[in-house]
């Protein structure tokens, strides 16, 4: 098979794992035409990667992926896996210019997540008459849920918290937050 026809097909198959795209597809948010926007995504990350040439940059493509979610779906994907998307892509192009068949089957052979773990619990039609706002008891529940992110002060943040002022820090996890008085994460 031509190589360029089983990268195509390989980057078909990461877009078909994409959580984020497939959330977007699934619930619409796309306007009416996501399956059509979807498409159009493929068709350009495949002609951004011709045959023979080298691949682009996967920051190039994060920021692509970045910019087409958030004009065709209306969703930041904030969860690093644009990122990750395109260094799979791009790691997928270079080992299947190289030849190197077995080693991009082996990379796509990871399971596939299941949007039915993207669904509230009880009925996922819950919504508000007017269209906006959202489950707020199922919030609060989610919030009392999560365990507090550590996060781990320098003396001169200490000390501007201790003055009453709040810091922004990151946390074990990568993520930023505020931290107020007491060093707790303000939530």
């Amino acid at each position: 098979m031509d190589p360029q026809a089983l990268f195509a097909d390989a980057v078909r198959a990461v877009l078909q794992r994409w959580t984020a795209l497939n959330l977007a597809v699934t619930n619409d948010w796309g306007d009416g035409r996501s399956e059509e926007k979807r498409d159009a995504l493929f068709v350009q990350i495949i002609s951004g990667f011709p045959a023979g040439k080298k691949a682009p940059d996967p920051t190039e493509l994060e920021t692509f992926l970045d910019q087409f979610m958030e004009q065709n779906f209306s969703t930041d994907a904030d969860d690093e896996s644009p990122y990750e998307v395109s260094c799979l892509i791009c790691r997928l192009h270079e080992l299947i210019m190289a030849g190197n068949i077995a080693e991009a089957q082996s990379l796509l052979a990871n399971p596939v997540a299941s949007l039915d773990a993207c669904v509230a619990e009880g009925d996922a039609d819950d919504s508000d008459s007017d269209g906006e706002g959202g489950d707020e008891a199922g919030e609060m529940m989610m919030e009392e849920e999560k365990e507090p992110e550590q996060v781990e002060l320098t003396a001169e943040q200490q000390a501007d918290i201790d003055d009453g002022w709040g810091v922004v820090v990151k946390t074990t996890r990568g993520r930023r937050t505020q931290v107020g008085a007491g060093g707790v994460p303000d939530t």
